[in-house]
């Protein structure tokens, strides 16, 4: 029992400064990177970057939900060390999240693009880069959505080197994609969203590829329980109100600002 209490606390330690040092190398480049690229987008389209892809995140708040639900229903079938039900979960996380990544996909090609064209204020001349913009930003959510079952295995597996290699990689990834909208001669803000998706689609295959050959239960299959679906449901039901709160209130100030003051003052937010 006391060599099982040290190892918890040696892996916990270990974690935690896994994590810091995830977090002081991301907050170190991003000082660098929001710099530069301010500089090179201009504010204008700076400030349309961030109240575009804003949009699209306000469809976002239920996968937040979700993926607390996910993460916690998979931490506890490991921790009761059922492999069976364990697939089955994960099985079941991702018929959700696939079914949640359609339903968004849906809001955000219709309402989402409505809102855009219609409400947004954005300069003349800039709403051909602000719809590929949007574009990418669905994608990448879209993405993101979909990988929530084995990003919450990996966490529940308490691999947070992985976790906080792969955050480096991103923020290496951020400093080249710096580099390449200073050089390359074209739409600044189109090469920025797309390179963006590009590297989300990247960090995304490589934790799948991951989880898929570490961790039996990330190996998809039919085998889906309508019972764990509705418990998953209602557990994250809970939480709903809450993510939405968080989401509106940072991602809905920015697009008000936006409606009424345009994409100079978005940034401020």
């Amino acid at each position: 029992m006391s060599n099982q209490t040290s190892d918890n606390n040696k892996r916990i330690a270990k974690n935690t400064l896994l994590l810091y040092f995830r977090m002081l190398i991301t907050m170190l480049v991003s000082l660098y990177t929001s710099r530069v690229v301010l500089q090179t987008l201009g504010i204008s389209d700076y400030g349309l970057y961030n109240v575009v892809g804003g949009v699209v995140t306000m469809f976002t708040f239920i996968n937040g939900t979700l993926a607390s639900g996910t993460q916690r229903f998979l931490t506890f079938e490991l921790g009761a060390n059922n492999k069976e039900k364990l697939h089955r979960v994960f099985n079941t996380a991702m018929a959700l999240h696939g079914l949640l990544a359609l339903v968004l996909f849906f809001l955000v090609e219709t309402i989402g693009l409505w809102f855009l064209y219609n409400k947004m204020n954005i300069e003349p001349g800039r709403m051909d880069a602000a719809f590929w913009v949007f574009q990418f930003s669905c994608i990448t959510m879209l993405i993101n959505v979909i990988q929530v079952p084995y990003m919450s295995s990996l966490i529940s597996h308490e691999k947070m080197d992985i976790y906080a290699y792969m955050s480096i990689f991103d923020v290496v990834m951020k400093l080249l994609i710096v580099f390449l909208i200073q050089v390359v001669d074209y739409d600044k803000l189109i090469l920025y969203g797309f390179l963006f998706l590009i590297v989300n689609c990247i960090s995304a295959l490589i934790y799948n590829i991951y989880c898929r050959r570490h961790y039996e239960e990330c190996k998809f299959s039919r085998d889906l329980d309508k019972k764990i679906f509705k418990e998953m449901m209602n557990f994250s039901g809970w939480n709903i109100f809450g993510c939405a709160s968080v989401t509106f209130q940072g991602e809905g100030v920015n697009i008000l600002l936006n409606m009424f003051f345009g994409t100079y003052i978005t940034i401020t937010a």
